[in-house]
C-alpha cells in the first residue's frame, strides 16, 4: 500500500526537551516505511545542543532512512522549518513537519499521506491529538476536571474513529503534524518570518492558501500523540501567542467566525460527543436544563432529583443567565451552568419541562448525545393555548423529529432510575447526526448563532496589551471568571 502512494520527508525541528526527542524518534523508527520516506532532523543549536546532538546520532547510527543536519546559529521554529523545507530537502517529496515532543501512532502516516491524496484540492492535513487546541480528541470532555492521560485518547480514538469521516475540513491545521502537499510549498512557500521565533505561523500558512482555493483537514484516523508548549518559557509563550494571534486577526478578520463556525457546525457528530461513546469512568453526567421562569414547582422537582442522585450520578444544572443568581439560593452546593456551549459534554441532557425558545433548543443539541423530555408541550386543543404556546410547540415538532424519550413527571427517583437507563443504551451515530446538523443549520439560518466575518477594534488592542503584559492578563481574567 505504501509503495504506490507519493513520498514524503519528515522534518523534525530539534531544539531542546531530550526525553521528548528520544520518544519521537524511537517512534519514528517503529512507525515509518524507511523504504518509501525519509526523515530530516534539525537542530536549531538549543541550550544543549552537544548532548542532544550525540544522543541523536546515537539514536539513529547509521540508518540510511534519516539524515541530520546542525544549524550554524538559532534560527528559531519558523526560521529552522523554512530551512530545512526550502533549503535542505532537494526530494521534491511532500513534507511532514512533525514536532520533536510528539509520539506518533502506528499507521499515522499512511492515513494521512491517503487523505492528502484523496482530493487535489487539499493542501495541509493534520493527525488528531491528545493536545493540539481543535485537533485534540476528544476536545469537549465528560469531566474537564479530570487530566486526559494520552492511553485515554488512544483507547477513545480506537473506539471511534471508523464511525467518524475519514477527514474534517477545517480552518486550520495544527503545527505539531503538518503535511503539506509540495506544490503549496513551490507556489506559496512556506511560513511567514513575521511569526518568527513561532506561534501562528502554520495558521497564517493555511489561511494565504485557503484565499486560492485549497483547504486543510483534520485526518480523523490518525493519531499523533502531543506533550505541548515546551519551547518557550516564562512570559515569552503567552506573549508570543497574543502578539501573533493579533497579526492573524489584522490579516483574516474573518479567522475567529472561522474557528467558531467549525466548532458549530462542521465537526462530525461523533467528534463533538465523542467521549460519551467510551465513558471513562462509571458515573452518569447529567445537565438538568431549567426552564426560563424558576417556579415554585421547578424548584421542588430539583431537590427531589438531587436528593435522588447516589454519588455516581452527578448532576450539573443548566440555567440561563438571568436564572443564575436564583439558583444559587434555591439550590445551594449544586453545579450550575449558564445556558450556550460549554467545552463539557454530558452523558444525558433532561429538559424540565417544554422548551420555550429556540436557544434552549440549541444548548440541549449541545450538551449531550441523548435527551430525555419531561412534560413536553401537550397537543394543544384550544386556539387559546395553542397561539399563547405556538413557540413551544414549534420547537417540540422539531424535537420530535429525533429518536428523544419523552415521560411525564412522576418524582426524583423515577427520573434518576431514566436517566441511568438511557446513559446505558448506545448512541445512534446516523440518529446523532441528523439531530446536530439539523439544530446547528437552523440557529445559524434564524441568526441565533452569528460567527462575525470582522474583527473589533476593541479585541485588537486587547491583544496588543496583553501580549506586553501576559501576567497581568492572566490575573485579571482568573479573578473574572470567579464571578461566573
Amino acid at each position: 500500500m505504501t509503495r504506490d502512494r507519493r513520498p514524503v520527508t519528515i522534518v523534525v525541528p530539534i531544539y531542546d526537551d531530550l526525553p521528548g526527542l528520544e520518544r519521537c524518534i524511537e517512534a519514528l523508527l517503529e512507525t515509518v516505511d524507511f523504504s518509501v520516506d525519509r526523515v530530516l532532523l534539525a537542530n536549531d543549536v538549543g541550550p544543549r545542543v552537544d548532548t542532544i546532538e550525540a544522543r541523536v546520532l546515537e539514536l539513529v547510527g547509521d540508518h540510511d532512512g534519516f539524515e541530520y543536519t546542525r544549524n550554524e546559529k538559532n534560527l528559531g521554529f519558523v526560521g529552522n522549518c523554512n530551512r530545512a523545507v526550502l533549503e535542505l530537502d532537494r526530494t521534491g517529496n511532500d513534507v511532514l513537519l512533525l514536532n520533536s515532543d510528539t509520539v506518533p501512532m502506528p499507521g499515522f502516516l499512511d492515513e494521512m499521506t491517503a487523505v492528502l491524496a484523496s482530493d487535489d484540492s487539499i493542501g495541509v492535513v493534520c493527525a488528531r491529538s491528545d493536545n493540539a487546541t481543535i485537533a485534540s480528541f476528544p476536545y469537549a470532555r465528560r469531566n474537564p476536571r479530570a487530566n486526559l492521560a494520552p492511553r485515554r485518547t488512544r483507547e477513545l480514538h480506537g473506539r471511534t474513529k471508523y464511525l467518524l469521516p475519514r477527514s474534517t475540513v477545517s480552518p486550520v491545521a495544527m503545527g505539531f503534524c503538518f503535511l503539506v502537499r509540495r506544490e503549496m510549498v513551490d507556489r506559496f512557500g512556506l511560513f511567514d518570518e513575521v511569526f518568527s521565533p513561532g506561534y501562528g505561523e502554520e495558521n497564517d500558512f493555511c489561511l494565504r492558501i485557503n484565499e486560492h482555493g485549497y483547504t486543510s483537514v483534520l485526518a480523523n484516523r490518525a493519531l499523533v500523540l502531543h506533550t505541548g508548549s515546551t519551547s518557550f518559557s516564562g512570559d515569552r509563550g503567552p506573549s508570543l501567542r497574543l502578539e501573533h494571534e493579533r497579526i492573524l486577526l489584522e490579516r483574516y478578520p474573518f479567522y475567529a467566525g472561522a474557528i467558531a463556525l467549525f466548532l458549530a457546525r462542521y465537526r462530525d457528530a461523533v467528534d463533538v460527543f465523542a467521549d460519551a461513546f467510551l465513558p471513562d469512568d462509571d458515573v452518569v453526567r447529567v445537565a438538568l436544563h431549567l426552564p426560563t421562569v424558576i417556579t415554585d414547582e421547578v424548584v421542588s422537582r430539583v431537590r427531589e432529583t438531587l436528593a435522588a442522585a447516589s454519588d455516581d450520578t452527578v448532576v450539573t444544572i443548566i440555567v440561563p443567565k438571568a436564572q443564575v443568581r436564583v439558583a444559587r439560593q434555591s439550590f445551594p452546593g449544586a453545579a450550575i451552568a449558564v445556558g450556550g456551549r460549554p467545552r463539557q459534554i454530558f452523558d444525558v441532557a433532561v429538559a424540565l419541562g417544554a422548551l420555550e425558545t429556540f436557544a434552549q433548543l440549541s444548548t440541549l443539541n449541545a450538551n449531550a448525545p441523548r435527551w430525555i423530555l419531561v412534560d413536553p408541550v401537550a397537543q394543544e386543543r384550544r386556539w387559546s393555548h395553542a397561539v399563547t404556546n405556538h413557540r413551544a410547540t414549534a420547537i417540540d415538532r422539531i424535537l420530535r423529529r429525533f429518536e428523544n424519550q419523552s415521560t411525564t413527571w412522576k418524582d426524583g427517583a423515577s427520573l434518576v432510575q431514566l436517566v441511568r437507563m438511557a446513559a446505558a443504551s448506545d448512541i445512534d451515530p446516523a440518529a446523532l447526526r441528523a439531530r446536530w446538523h439539523a439544530v446547528s443549520d437552523i440557529a445559524e439560518a434564524t441568526g441565533l448563532l452569528v460567527h462575525r466575518a470582522t474583527v473589533s477594534f476593541r479585541r485588537l488592542t486587547a491583544l496588543t496589551f496583553g501580549a506586553r503584559s501576559p501576567r497581568l492578563v492572566a490575573r485579571i481574567r482568573a479573578f473574572t471568571s470567579r464571578g461566573v
